[in-house]
């Protein structure tokens, strides 16, 4: 698919951004060997009820924060907030906190037109907000250091979230595309014509965000055998993300594998200033 970039500047207002404390409701809480994971929602007025984990190390010192979001693959269990709590759980016994999201779109929804999906796609990002408002005044999180992280379609939203929101210190992505079309027109029934698609989603592609990073630190993880994700398109995103970015490419496919993780934890240690898990 053609690059189509948006020829108008990122505009932030567009997703309403607050402070707005959300309400916070707890499900169940589980504690083993010092770190407590807790399930829960969270809502504002701005952002319908969201399902989240929030993983804590029990005691300590105010430590980073760093908000996930998970990849698509339609029937893989780990296609939820449930992607990345193992990885969270090790990093809590660094003294890191975070907050799992659990997505909805694509998700549960359908992409089908822009009347659709530019407004749910803005949800979205709206949501990371209020999760990184609900992170960043826990006790136990230094607002100082925070980060965020995303796979697949969940590095698209964060690539946004972070282009938007400089209060975040650091962005890993993990084999993203460039725009929402690239997936959005190729796999699911669009029923706007293509140009006329491209130009709306423009404003809110990764390669149109990436560049507000603005030299803030950023981790590339792309995959040599990655049927999305090919080297043109990979190559493009690290062209957006600027001279800072850094992007390492592992011989996998597009789940990425163990070495990606274990490169992705230590740049994050370093970066954020905690201690490298063992």
């Amino acid at each position: 698919m053609s690059p189509n970039p948006s020829t108008t500047a990122p505009d932030q207002s567009r997703f309403g951004f607050t402070d707005e404390s959300p309400t916070v409701t707890v499900i169940s809480t589980e504690t083993a060997d010092g770190v407590t994971i807790t399930d829960l929602t969270f809502a504002a007025s701005t952002v319908e009820l969201t399902e989240a984990y929030l993983v804590a190390q029990d005691g300590g010192e105010p430590g980073p924060g760093i908000i996930w979001f998970h990849w698509y693959e339609r029937g893989n269990p780990t296609s939820s907030r449930t992607q990345f709590l193992d990885e969270a759980r090790l990093l809590a016994a660094s003294g890191v906190t975070s907050v799992l999201v659990q997505a909805t779109f694509p998700w549960e929804e359908d992409p089908e037109s822009i009347a659709h999906d530019v407004p749910v796609v803005e949800a979205e990002v709206r949501m990371l907000r209020v999760a990184l408002t609900l992170l960043a005044t826990r006790p136990e999180v230094n607002p100082e250091h925070l980060a965020v992280v995303g796979h697949d379609f969940g590095g698209m939203y964060q690539s946004i979230f972070f282009g938007a929101d400089h209060h975040l210190d650091a962005l890993v992505l993990m084999a993203p595309t460039a725009r929402w079309a690239d997936w959005f027109y190729r796999y699911w029934g669009i029923s706007d014509p293509e140009a006329d698609y491209l130009a709306a989603m423009a404003p809110l592609d990764p390669v149109t965000w990436l560049p507000e990073a603005d030299g803030r630190p950023i981790l590339l993880q792309f995959a040599s055998n990655d049927q999305y994700v090919p080297p043109d398109v990979a190559d493009e995103i690290a062209q957006a993300a600027g001279p800072t970015a850094e992007a390492r490419t592992y011989n996998a496919g597009h789940h990425l594998d163990d070495e990606a993780r274990v490169d992705r934890d230590a740049w994050l240690a370093e970066t954020l200033g905690f201690p490298a898990p063992e």
